[in-house]
């Protein structure tokens, strides 16, 4: 008989070379990623059976017609947008100790998902807000904004923050901007000194605001803002039957991690006695309307 993986007794010193996929794992994880995630949170999910999907979806009618009693009624055609989304790995390698290989599964899952989750939501936010790390999945909201040509140059101001509402045409459901704008924010008023950012209900001028956080070393853009409707123009899907997989390795060589001194080159998990967890995990993001976003850039500087 198969015995079922059971994570509150299998440890992790049993499970070398294996792959282990539990649903209860995935489950958890993507609870957890939503929770963090401005693509998940913000976007709207698509239903995807298998790791590729094109969706077609309605748009504006050519026409309508007013029409007297007994006149002819003309005919209108529906324009069609088509989009793909595709699923793209995203990954990543912890060393694991001694220690660890003497928890349970349960046990030393409820320990690095909170890390794993980190990395993952900051990799896949900045590729897909601002294009950073190699975007796997093509378009990003703010070279969308800039397609478009929904784009303001200049300061953070209350004339361009009413302005950033209204270059699309589209009803902004969300604004996401850094913590390195956020003193800029809360010190833009109008007129009257009624401010624009409400620190009670984290909202700028009515509408939510959420702030990205990025992976170590990148750099949010100085002096950019993005909005739009997030609903309609970000789509992400998981494929039905996907889990996070995760592997225990003892023999692999991590090129990506150097030793240092005495030591020096790639890691030999084997010849240093060393282990390492891997975490791989598929979504698939898209934007099918670019035009639904707009952003607040700083004016270029003039040419000298």
């Amino acid at each position: 008989m198969v015995q079922t993986f059971n994570p509150d007794t299998v440890m992790l010193s049993q499970s070398g070379g294996q792959e282990i996929r539990n649903a209860g794992f995935t489950a958890e994880f993507l609870q957890t990623l939503v929770a963090q995630s401005k693509t998940l949170q913000l976007g709207s999910p698509i239903q995807m059976d298998s790791r590729m999907k094109r969706v077609s979806t309605a748009g504006e009618l050519t026409d309508a017609y007013f029409v007297g009693e007994g006149e002819k009624i003309g005919t209108a055609k529906v324009g069609l947008k088509d989009y793909v989304l595709e699923a793209r790995k995203i990954a990543v390698i912890l060393p694991v100790t001694e220690e660890f290989l003497s928890y349970s599964w349960a046990q030393y899952f409820r320990e690095v998902l909170p890390a794993v989750v980190d990395k993952f939501n900051k990799k896949i936010d900045g590729a897909v807000f601002l294009g950073l790390h190699n975007n796997p999945f093509g378009a990003n909201v703010l070279a969308s904004a800039t397609t478009a040509a929904n784009v303001i140059e200049g300061p953070l101001n209350f004339e361009n923050l009413l302005g950033l509402e209204a270059t699309s045409d589209a009803e902004p459901t969300a604004v996401v901007g850094h913590r390195s704008v956020n003193v800029a924010l809360r010190g833009i008023a109008d007129v009257h000194g009624n401010y624009a950012y409400d620190r009670n209900s984290n909202t700028i001028d009515g509408i939510p605001f959420h702030e990205l956080k990025l992976a170590e070393g990148q750099a949010y853009p100085a002096g950019t803002l993005l909005a739009g409707d997030f609903r309609n123009g970000l789509k992400y899907g998981v494929p039905n039957g996907t889990d996070l997989r995760i592997k225990i390795a003892d023999q692999a060589t991590l090129s990506k991690a150097q030793n240092t001194a005495p030591d020096t080159g790639d890691v030999h998990l084997f010849e240093q006695d060393m282990q390492a967890a891997r975490f791989v995990f598929e979504i698939a993001v898209a934007i099918p309307n670019p035009e639904a976003f707009a952003a607040i850039t700083p004016a270029p500087a003039p040419a000298v």
